[in-house]
């Protein structure tokens, strides 16, 4: 590096030295990074406790989806109804037909079942199995029923997490959409058509 002169040829004294330099520039292929999560999923389709809630699925889906159309039929007529008897007389003939169908049958299903189905109601109709008895039996009967399920262990405010703790399911309800797994069982339950209270 030669030393700086002015254009007298006349050496110039500087306070700084400036040194030319360049970055190394490469480029290289996009690279996924996977969650821990989807190597843990992989490892859990292999398990018993994989294959149990798929057969736990099995069971109970069929009762969530019918849970799903019956609220959404009884909202439907509830609407057409100003007057609070006829409203409380309806849901009320609703109910006994209700627990008419489905008793026998929900007293069949195992406890860990039976939390499966009401986080599934939470799916399917968006709101608690504790949110729906408020909404069309009152909160005494919701406070009650909900002091039945702490004593098993459970709660009918339970709701469904697709994201967190109920991945699991949500990934054997998508499998079962594409036909990867046998498909829920069919229930063999009928509700009696009754016509609906005028207004």
């Amino acid at each position: 590096m030669g030393v700086p002169a002015n254009s007298l040829g006349q050496v110039v004294q500087t306070d700084s030295i400036t040194i030319l330099d360049s970055n190394l520039h490469v480029n290289l292929k996009e690279i996924n990074i996977k969650a821990r999560k989807k190597k843990r999923r992989k490892h859990y389709r292999s398990t018993r406790k994989y294959w149990r809630t798929v057969r736990n699925l099995r069971i109970v889906y069929p009762y969530a989806e019918m849970a799903n159309a019956t609220i959404s039929q009884l909202n439907t007529e509830l609407e057409s109804i100003t007057s609070k008897r006829k409203r409380r007389k309806l849901i009320r003939r609703e109910y006994k037909g209700l627990m008419k169908a489905y008793k026998k049958p929900m007293m069949k299903l195992k406890i860990s079942q039976g939390k499966l189905l009401m986080k599934l109601i939470d799916r399917e109709t968006g709101n608690s199995s504790y949110e729906h008895l408020k909404e069309l039996k009152g909160s005494t009967t919701a406070f009650f029923w909900q002091a039945i399920a702490s004593m098993f262990g459970t709660s009918l405010k339970s709701k469904y997490k697709p994201e967190g703790r109920d991945w699991m399911v949500e990934e054997i309800l998508e499998r079962m959409k594409k036909g990867e797994i046998r498909p829920p069982r069919k229930i063999p339950i009928r509700l009696e058509k009754k016509d609906t209270p005028r207004k």
